[in-house]
């Protein structure tokens, strides 16, 4: 008698690791759709001259 071969079951740690990189994939394409066209405001800026405290 022959048994049935049925498909291989997938491994268990593939699935994982295939869930964690569609994830970060989605998280960065989220972040760079979502700063992409935000204009950036300088670093910094020239300070205010401090007044003369003087004695």
């Amino acid at each position: 008698m022959r048994s049935k071969s049925s498909p291989p079951k997938p491994d268990l740690v593939v699935l994982v690791i295939v869930f964690a990189l569609i994830g970060m994939v989605a998280t960065l394409a989220y972040q760079i759709g979502l700063y992409a066209n935000v204009e950036r405001a300088p670093i910094a800026e020239q300070a205010v001259a401090p007044k003369d405290f003087g004695g």
